[in-house]
């Protein structure tokens, strides 16, 4: 059998070839440019080197890179090399750093059994993590485009970063975009009358009480407020309308992601598992299932590597009678980010993990601490039932009897109670009180007064 190391750049990869005693056998470098297909190339040089050249171990620290993906996809063995140990036994050895003294390090590493194993996922959850990942990186995009709009209306328009209330979507609404499409400065905006501004509402998908949000838009326009030189002013104004089309596209793209994340998770595996979750919804699920993939199994071995892949694992360092607890830091920062939202969202939604996380807060733990051992406990059950192929069940997850006369249950949040409710009757019996005004003394959404107080929905 031949063992062989891989160091890659961006351009060409240095390939060393070693026996079962050492000996180098071979070296080469790929060029990407000179190699329309560097698997067939580099199965070419591994040909007359062993009878059983088919059967080589390709060590290299990406196993993300194209290259090792294309060897898995051919069916030779391909293992991870951890780039932190080759460095550090690089310098234990004193080998200058070269990408062919790389190539033959990474071999010697693989020879040795200095590596792991890469446990490949099926096609459908590889997909699925493909679609996560840039579903990640849509909705960061899309973040970044709304922070760079609001900080430049900041610079030239602050009135209207306050127009449009967080709980309609604030600047990232659709209306929000379209007015400030049509009007990207105050000037601009304090020409627009109502029937010009109704018109962007309902082209923007408005259909309820257009007119008296367009009346509401153009009192706040019509304001005096603080105005730069017209000259200035319409630089400002166009770098801000090229700011809208930039999160326009951000909203537009993240959306379609978000569309195409929920088919791809549908078709993994362990979809009719995670769907059954409490609290879990597609974006979430679909991220658990894009980092766990659908062998755990064979890539974990247990559900405490998995805590420990998802940061949700603490680490205990001990020397003599010292004994410290830390924060594992060396993870997945994916998979913690995932398992910390998922924990909070099960909070509201599951009595067990509502249950478990109000005793982790009344023995002392922190809001973050109390959530990450909640994400423990819930990755953990996770992964037997992955294992065991047995269907999720919040009662054995958080051991309780939902039969039983103490069970627990999600409580049910009552914005309002009945003397708060009956003061808000009275507050608004008075003449000129407005249902805002009252919302806002109760520190409440005016929604919740329309439905508690006023018994009726609220309409925009």
């Amino acid at each position: 059998m031949l063992f062989a190391g891989c160091d890659w750049s961006d351009k060409w990869l240095d390939v060393a070839v070693v026996d079962r005693s050492g000996a180098v056998l071979g070296e080469t470098r790929i060029v990407y440019a000179e190699s329309p297909d560097p698997i067939a190339r580099y199965q070419a040089f591994l040909a007359p080197l062993g009878r059983r050249w088919r059967s080589t171990v390709t060590g290299i620290e990406d196993v993300n890179l194209l290259f090792a993906r294309s060897l898995v996809a051919s069916g030779m063995d391909v293992v991870h090399v951890d780039p932190t140990r080759a460095a550090r036994h690089r310098v234990a050895r004193g080998i200058p750093k070269t990408d062919r003294a790389d190539a033959r390090l990474l071999a010697s590493m693989t020879l040795a059994g200095e590596c792991r194993p890469v446990v490949t996922n099926g096609s459908a959850a590889e997909a699925l993590r493909v679609v996560a990942h840039a579903h990640r990186a849509a909705v960061a995009d899309r973040a970044e485009a709304l922070h760079s709009l609001r900080a430049a209306l900041m610079r030239i328009w602050p009135a209207a970063v306050g127009t449009w209330p967080a709980g309609v979507g604030g600047l990232r609404s659709a209306q929000a975009r379209a007015v400030l499409a049509a009007a990207p400065g105050p000037r601009a905006a304090a020409r627009l009358d109502r029937a010009s501004l109704a018109a962007v509402l309902t082209a923007a998908g408005r259909k309820r009480t257009v007119l008296d949000e367009a009346e509401r838009l153009r009192m706040i326009f019509c304001r005096p407020t603080m105005l730069l030189d017209p000259h200035v002013e319409e630089a400002e104004s166009l770098r801000i309308r090229h700011l809208v089309a930039a999160l326009d596209q951000a909203v537009r793209r993240a959306a379609d992601l978000q569309a195409d994340l929920a088919r791809f998770y549908a078709a993994h595996p362990f979809h009719p598992l995670v769907v059954g979750v409490p609290g879990i919804g597609a974006v979430l699920g679909a991220y658990l299932l894009a980092e766990i993939g659908d062998r755990p199994v064979e890539r974990f071995g247990n559900g405490r590597s998995l805590a420990a892949y998802g940061g949700v694992a603490p680490v205990t360092w001990a020397s003599g009678q010292t004994v410290r607890v830390a924060f594992r830091r060396a993870s997945s920062t994916f998979l913690r980010s995932t398992l910390h939202a998922a924990a909070f969202s099960m909070v509201g939604h599951s009595p067990g993990a509502h249950a478990y996380y109000t005793m982790r807060r009344s023995v002392g733990d922190a809001h973050a601490t109390a959530l990450r051992k909640l994400g423990r406990k819930f990755v953990l059950c996770l992964y037997r039932c992955m294992a065991s192929g047995l269907p999720y069940d919040d009662a054995t997850a958080f051991g309780y009897d939902p039969a039983a006369g103490g069970a627990p249950s999600r409580p049910k949040r009552v914005p309002l109670d009945k003397e708060q409710i009956a003061q808000a009757r009275d507050m608004l019996d008075t003449p000129g009180a407005t249902v805002t005004a009252t919302a806002r003394s109760f520190g409440v959404s005016p929604q919740t007064i329309y439905r508690h107080v006023l018994g009726r929905p609220w309409t925009r």
